[in-house]
């Protein structure tokens, strides 16, 4: 039986579905409801050789596990890549569909990694719920403050979020009606903090499954947060197969830009990829720094800060070290050992 290649656009109400011969003609293209029932009646009795193409999004998971026991292999490509489908000012379901089904016929997709494991898929989601509750809280406080800037109360300090500290603040707002908005926004707060306690012992009660969190805490600078944001986010070490690929996926790789031999631009960051993992990095670079005991990623920072006299650049050079070291010990299941030099 000839292979068939299936674009499969996807949205929460519908989805279209396009089967292309590897000639390119076209043998089937239907419109259906979004229905499990309806995913399973679209792809059975197509054949044994189907290969399905669609683009990651919240609703890409749940469609691959429906589908793929009917076809030989599902592909969730970056949307980001696909470039024809995205900038293309004719765009609508249908020819979405089409473009997905060629690409895929002509090998031309940069695929997005989805674990097939379900604890692993939702460990990650009990992380991104945590981070959400952490950037929330964040969010407040600057409301807050902003709120008091209006009225000429400028703090800079983290006591006014206190139970404590907030009364003096309130106090000097001197509108009854402002300060009954400023105290709702204090109980949200103060909500926002409890969700995200509460959301940090799902977290770590979950973590316990899997085995490198407690592994990776050996590292100078990463505690139970950061071990744990770490493996939902990368998911598993053999995700990459060089640790360039992962330092880019951490959004720490640089990227050129050039014509005719000529930059275009200086060299900078590269966007692409994980911001969180980029956070893990910073934020376990900050506190091995700050540790009394000496570590080979503080030896690693004043060495790069002698070599280029940059602290960004000297930075930058010691959370790619932080990444390569975790993924070795994840991949090797050792702690950490810190190699004197």
């Amino acid at each position: 039986m000839s292979t068939l290649y299936v674009g499969l656009d996807i949205g929460s109400s519908s989805f279209h579905q396009l089967i292309m011969l590897p000639d390119g003609s076209t043998t089937i293209n239907r419109r259906c409801q979004m229905s499990e029932a309806n995913l399973h009646t679209a792809f059975a009795g197509l054949g044994a050789d189907v290969h399905v193409h669609l683009e990651a999004g919240e609703l890409a998971p749940w469609v691959r596990s429906i589908i793929a026991p009917a076809v030989k292999r599902v592909v969730i490509s970056h949307p980001q890549t696909n470039a024809w489908i995205a900038k293309d000012p004719n765009k609508g379901d249908r020819i979405d569909a089409f473009k997905l089904a060629d690409l895929l016929r002509m090998n031309r997709f940069t695929e997005v990694y989805y674990a097939t494991d379900e604890a692993r898929r939702s460990f990650k989601q009990l992380v991104q719920h945590y981070d959400e509750l952490t950037g929330q809280q964040a969010r407040l406080q600057c409301r807050i403050k902003a709120r008091l800037r209006v009225q000429g109360i400028i703090r800079r300090d983290a006591s006014l979020f206190s139970t404590a500290g907030r009364e003096p603040v309130l106090q000097q707002v001197t509108s009854a009606d402002l300060r009954a908005a400023l105290t709702q926004l204090y109980d949200l707060l103060d909500q926002a903090r409890e969700a995200q306690r509460q959301a940090r012992e799902l977290m770590l009660r979950a973590a316990r499954a899997f085995p490198e969190i407690k592994l990776l805490q050996t590292a100078p600078g990463v505690g139970p947060i950061g071990a744990c944001r770490f493996s939902a986010y990368v998911q598993t070490p053999y995700r990459f197969s060089s640790k360039r690929k992962l330092w880019r996926y951490c959004r720490l790789s640089i990227s050129f830009r050039s014509s005719d031999g000529k930059p275009l631009r200086y060299p900078k960051l590269d966007r692409a990829g994980c911001g969180r993992l980029k956070d893990v990095s910073r934020k376990a670079f900050e506190a091995a720094r700050q540790t009394k005991s000496d570590n080979l990623f503080k030896r690693a920072y004043h060495e790069a800060l002698g070599r280029t006299h940059n602290e960004t650049h000297a930075r930058l050079s010691v959370q790619r070290k932080i990444v390569s070291t975790l993924r070795k010990m994840w991949l090797t299941m050792s702690p950490y050992r810190d190699e004197l030099s």
